[in-house]
């Protein structure tokens, strides 16, 4: 079985007015249209802002022979203090490990 990475390992800071926000929620949904499947998890900053999101990987028998072009939609959101704002949006159209940004892992600096 095939190993096919949805969502590649985040991490990053959120700012406002340049400085670090503690207690941002940052929300990350995805929609992987290979298994019409839905996800999403969360985390919270720290008190320098930092937050990390971990690698969503899955796997698919018929998905590793049958040819067909991946599509999974992906949304980064942060809400903070009744806010909420868009961080991210992309749709991944490869199963490779940071094939997001071709290669490079994802660190961003969210500023509010």
């Amino acid at each position: 079985m095939a190993k096919m990475v949805i969502f590649s390992p985040i991490s990053g800071k959120v700012l406002l007015n340049g400085s670090p926000v503690a207690g941002a929620v940052v929300e990350r949904d995805w929609k992987w249209a290979w298994k019409d499947e839905t996800g999403n998890d969360r985390a919270t900053t720290t008190a320098d802002g930092q937050f990390a999101l971990p690698l969503v990987e899955r796997g698919s028998l018929l998905g590793s022979f049958l040819p067909h072009t991946p599509s999974v939609r992906q949304t980064i959101l942060i809400k903070h203090e009744g806010k909420t704002y868009k961080a991210w949006m992309f749709d991944k159209e490869d199963y490779k490990l940071n094939g997001e940004l071709q290669g490079k892992p994802i660190r961003l600096t969210c500023r509010l």
